[in-house]
């Protein structure tokens, strides 16, 4: 497993607790049955998590009317869980479940976990995430390490089984979005609202792979069995291990540490673990006792501070050489979390931007926006093969790029993906849109709204947005004017008919209605909804629940008639200021290339690293990273829709920037920290 599920990720290393001497390796023949079993399993895995993910935000934007702030809030916990449970299940499979029954226990529970975003109550689509959480957790720490497990040490047909291996995670996430996509904007009561059947899909995927790998299991047993590595995958044949001391010294820790820079380095992270650890949880306290932020918000970051005091006395306890090459693991630790909170705004920010800033039929076809979420996995296929050839090419000439040249190539190329961006947004900002407008409503207040982008201008009497006006905006500008008597009879509205069906219509009178109010769900046919309404009486008769879209356009409906034309035809002149989509597509390639030169280095160089007594641990803690750039990336994200876009996409530039500057001051004490690795 890798810091980005898509990425080619470089071998497991073999646990040092319990290997014996290598055997020697067999001649080089065809690989075991078992690797395409698990080629298949994990490719319809990959199908079903970045399926459902190309949808999420979306879903959240679209169908249940959320705003960016909120979307973004629920896209960040599941995302950052996903990435943090796998240490939970890892631990469990490795002491009491084994690795085959937690990979039929984690695909089993995001089975039901997709299957359950199919429906839409919110208790159920929670309920979903959680099912989603939780397997991945039990799922995604062993299939790599099963692959390994297939194949003695020293065996030559290690490093072809993992390329075929992640050639299929790459598979399903090149297929995932296109499928999905296509179901969502084709399937459905309308276009773009077949939401439902994507994460049917999704679902389906999974259970594809459930099926593959409980029919297959026993050639990858076969397979495990006779590579001499069965008693590592179940752990009641597992002998008793002879894991390392945890006290015991290393030859590393025999050898003197590094000076001057790098021996500043090494001295300075523990206290600074230690700061994380006091400071981090504190502030985010502090921020939750005085109502700036909901009590939630505060889990996370006192995880984090736990941990980092956890890591701050690990490094103390490792010594000489060791420590430095210990705290290298975390400066890798940290450039990993700049770049993957970047590098993973693709399925957040970058699918909003895909969905209402970037035109759709530049190529003559009308494409959707989670289509361009399929770039990655092609740019990868591509690509990876020319990146791993250019490194043992330079190798050889003994030209070998360092450890740290190679984080400063990735931050260089994550910092010209958002630079990329920022042009786009600057484009997009410069289009404007107007209408005539007597005045802006009194409890209109303009600077909150849409990220400050509406002007008005009283002499020429000329309301004006820059760039485009989402359809969350609208809603945002739009409630203001709203009479909250009339938003009390909608909640009442929707609350009378949750019960409402073909067979069982409910009819609902409205007390009062606004002023020259036309309602705004008669007469459309297909919808499944209004079966009748009466002006005159101001009754409606449903047939179905209240959705969340149909509740927005009620809300709407009730703001100010002269306010609300404005705002709708800003919207609909608004959408000349689309940008191309070659814009992302440049930006995609550029994060890819930058992924190419930073997958291959994290895992691979941990393992090498990593003091024995500690090399799970901080294996472990290292992959972390993924999850702390998750959650902080996502928080970010929530101020979508209230900063500017090129100001947003510049938030990245700059940290990218700062670290590829940092990164360039201490190429040779970050070398020197590595000691005898490359």
């Amino acid at each position: 497993m890798s810091a980005s599920p898509s990425a080619v990720e470089p071998l497991p290393a073999a646990s040092p607790s319990n290997e014996a001497a290598p055997l020697p390796a067999p001649p080089a023949r065809g690989h075991p049955r078992g690797l395409y079993v698990l080629f298949f399993t994990e490719m319809w895995e990959r199908f079903s998590y970045y399926g459902m993910r190309a949808l999420l935000v979306l879903y959240l934007l679209n169908y249940l009317q959320f705003q960016p702030e909120q979307s973004s809030g629920i896209y960040k916990w599941y995302t950052s869980l996903v990435y943090l449970m796998p240490l939970l299940g890892g631990f469990l499979a490795d002491r009491f479940l084994g690795m085959r029954a937690s990979i039929i226990l984690g695909s089993s529970l995001m089975a039901v976990g997709h299957f359950l975003m199919a429906f839409e109550p919110l208790p159920i689509f929670y309920a979903a995430l959680a099912f989603l959480i939780v397997g991945n957790g039990f799922f995604k720490p062993n299939m790599s390490t099963l692959v390994g497990k297939m194949y003695r040490q020293g065996d030559a047909r290690r490093d072809g089984a993992f390329t075929i291996f992640y050639m299929g995670i790459n598979l399903g996430a090149f297929l995932a979005p296109l499928v999905c996509g296509w179901l969502r904007q084709n399937m459905g009561p309308t276009p773009g609202m077949g939401f439902h059947y994507g994460f049917a899909a999704a679902g389906v995927g999974m259970v594809f792979g459930l099926v593959i790998f409980l029919f297959g299991q026993k050639h990858v047993m076969r397979a495990v069995e006779e590579a001499g590595n069965l008693h590592e995958v179940l752990p009641h044949k597992r002998a008793s291990s002879t894991a390392p001391s945890a006290t015991a010294q290393e030859p590393d820790e025999k050898l003197p540490g590094a000076t001057g820079v790098s021996g500043t380095l090494t001295r300075l992270f523990p206290p600074l673990l230690f700061a994380i650890a006091v400071i981090l949880p504190a502030r985010f306290l502090y921020l939750a006792a005085t109502h700036q932020v909901p009590w939630t918000n505060v889990i996370m970051p006192v995880a984090f501070g736990a941990i980092s005091a956890w890591m701050g006395f690990t490094l103390l306890s490792v010594k000489g050489a060791g420590r430095d090459k210990s705290t290298m693991v975390f400066v890798l630790f940290s450039f990993s979390v700049l770049f993957w909170m970047a590098y993973e705004q693709a399925g957040n920010a970058l699918n909003v931007w895909a969905e209402y800033n970037t035109r759709k039929a530049d190529v003559g076809v009308e494409i959707s926006a989670e289509y361009f979420q399929a770039l990655p996995a092609i740019f990868i296929m591509i690509f990876a093969p020319l990146f791993a050839m250019t490194w043992t090419s330079m190798a050889r000439r003994g030209m070998e790029v360092s450890t740290a040249a190679k984080l400063l190539l990735a931050m260089v190329f994550i910092a010209a993906s958002d630079v990329v961006m920022v042009g786009a947004a600057t484009a997009e900002d410069a289009t404007v849109a107007r209408v005539s407008l007597a005045g802006v409503p009194q409890a209109v207040k303009l600077e909150e709204l849409n990220a400050g982008r509406f002007t008005y201008d009283p002499a020429t009497q000329e309301l004006s947005v820059r760039g485009v006006l989402a359809p969350f905006a609208v809603t945002s500008a739009l409630r203001p004017t709203v009479d909250p008597t009339y938003l009390k009879q909608i909640d009442a509205l929707e609350a009378a008919v949750e019960t409402a069906a073909p067979e069982h219509p409910i009819t609902f009178q409205f007390e009062s209605l606004p002023p020259n109010y036309a309602f705004p769900l008669a007469g459309e046919p297909g919808q499944g909804l209004v079966s009748r309404w009466d002006a005159e009486t101001r009754t409606v008769t449903l047939v179905s629940k209240l959705s969340a879209v149909a509740k927005s356009r009620l809300v709407g409906a009730g703001a100010q008639p002269e306010w609300r034309q404005a705002i709708t035809t800003l919207a609909e002149r608004s959408q000349a200021a689309r940008v191309s989509g070659l814009w992302l597509v440049l930006s995609y390639l550029l994060a890819v290339l930058g992924e190419l030169c930073i997958s291959p280095v994290g895992l691979s160089t941990v393992t090498k690293l990593a003091p024995a007594r500690f090399a799970s641990l901080f294996m472990g803690v290292f992959l972390m990273s993924n999850a702390v750039a998750q959650y902080v990336g996502g928080s970010l994200s929530e101020m979508w829709g209230r900063v500017v876009p090129t100001s947003y996409f510049a938030i990245f530039v700059y940290a990218s920037a700062v670290g590829a500057v940092l990164l360039l001051l201490l190429q040779r004490p970050l070398r020197r920290l590595m000691h005898d690795v490359k």
